[in-house]
Formats: structure tokens, C-alpha cells, sequence
């Protein structure tokens, strides 16, 4: 029997789960996913340049609410467990690393071949964010409220744009969320680069700007990943609850 999952795509529903298509029948990752991400953080990264990152920044500050313990905390803990002050690039190479031998040992997996490409997309979204951290000298909220001149916030040998947290988390996860075909366990890929950026805000180190220009490129880089190798990463499989 014909069905059709959430991308407008047919499948047999008499199939078993698990059972991945073909190539050809639909591209690598959820595009749908992809564009909302890219959709959202470019309308949020112009409302951010527009003037909300200073009312923002001023707001958290104001209302008590920065440094919450909770972001602080969390924060850590997600740190810590992604190894993201060990090396930046630890959790994208151990990543592309298990996909690799994944490919190798069950070459018709889609597993190895999402964290191949996820890690990829992470690595393109580190090096931009680098190069745009070098470029812009963009200070931090907490540098520019100590200060109080708001003139002199960009070209002044800052690191504040674009989110280095937001391209590590948000190039890891996004393309993992994009080519998961398990809704809940998208939406916690989802969550977790959230949760980061907000922490992110909370903890003065970035404006609203900052992390959403970062997932914007995430999410361009993962479409072209989706592009490129469609024909490679299956997609995926509609899971019937």
C-alpha cells in the first residue's frame, strides 16, 4: 500500500521499518527540516543586526536573568560530554571516524554515511566561523555593556560573531536531525544546539546575531551536503508509530 511521509514522498507501507530507499527516490536529508533552520536563523540574524541584539543584551542584563544556573550548568555538561574545550574538532573527527568504519563494516547502513556527511558540514561550518571571528572583530555583549560605547562594537579585535558554539553544535546536530528519520530523536538533535545558544545569550558571550548567523550557515552548508550526496545517503526511511 502507497503512503507518504512527512517530505510529500511515496513509500510501501507494507515494508519493513528500517528498510531504507533508494537513492534516487528523494534526497539524502529532510530538506523541509534544513530550509525552516536556514528560514529562521536568517529572519532572526537581520531582527538581530536591526537593533534587537543591543535591546537584547541590555534586557538580559537588566531583568536578573543572566548567568542563570541552569545554562551555566548545562552548558558544562554539554561541553564537557562533546569535548568542545579539549579540541574543537574532536567530536567531528571521532564522528567521521565511526562513520567511516560504520561504512566499512555495513556499507548499506545510513548511519555511517549521516555522520560522514554531519561531520563535514561540521568542519565547513568551523572554518567559516573562524575566518568570520578573524574578519569582523566583533566584541561581546559583556565587553560592549562594560564598556557602554555601542559605536565601536565591530572591527575592534573581538570574537564574538559568528557563535563558535552555535557552528559546533548546530553543524554537528542539524545534519544528524536532518537525516534522522526518528521524529523525537530529531527534535533532541534539535534541542541540544538550542538549548547552547540560548545559554549562549544568557551568558553575555553572544548576540542574538551572533548564533543565528552561525546556524544559517549550518544550514546552507547542509543542503548543498544534501545536494551533492543524495545519491550516496539514502533517505530516510518514514517511521509509522
Amino acid at each position: 500500500m502507497n503512503m507518504q511521509d512527512e517530505n510529500g514522498r511515496s513509500y510501501d507501507a507494507t515494508k519493513p521499518v528500517g528498510v531504507c530507499h533508494g537513492a534516487a527516490e528523494g534526497p539524502s536529508m529532510n530538506r523541509r527540516v534544513l530550509l525552516w533552520v536556514a528560514a529562521v536563523s536568517a529572519t532572526l540574524m537581520l531582527v538581530g543586526l536591526g537593533g534587537v541584539d543591543r535591546w537584547l543584551a541590555g534586557w538580559i542584563r537588566s531583568s536578573g536573568i543572566e548567568q542563570s544556573r541552569v545554562f551555566v550548568h548545562g552548558l558544562v555538561a554539554f561541553d564537557t560530554v562533546f569535548g568542545i574545550g579539549l579540541w574543537i574538532w574532536l567530536a567531528g573527527s571521532l564522528a567521521l571516524a565511526i562513520g567511516c568504519i560504520g561504512f566499512v563494516w555495513r556499507r548499506e547502513s545510513r548511519w555511517p554515511r549521516a555522520l560522514i556527511t554531519a561531520s563535514l558540514v561540521q568542519f565547513a561550518s568551523l572554518c567559516t566561523m573562524i575566518v568570520g571571528k578573524n574578519h569582523f572583530g566583533r566584541l561581546r555583549p559583556h565587553e560592549v555593556l562594560a564598556s557602554g560605547d555601542w559605536s565601536h562594537v565591530w572591527y575592534a579585535g573581538g570574537s564574538s560573531f559568528p557563535s563558535g558554539h552555535a557552528a559546533f553544535y548546530c553543524g554537528l546536530l542539524v545534519p544528524l536531525a536532518a537525516a534522522c528519520p526518528i521524529r523525537w530523536l530529531r527534535a533532541l538533535l534539535l534541542a541540544i544546539p538550542l538549548f547552547v545558544v540560548i545559554a549562549r545569550m544568557d551568558l553575555a558571550k553572544h548576540f542574538l546575531s551572533d548564533v543565528s548567523s552561525s546556524a544559517l550557515f549550518v544550514a546552507l552548508y547542509a543542503l548543498l551536503a544534501a545536494s551533492l550526496m543524495r545519491h550516496w545517503l539514502p533517505s530516510p526511511e518514514p517511521v509509522r508509530r
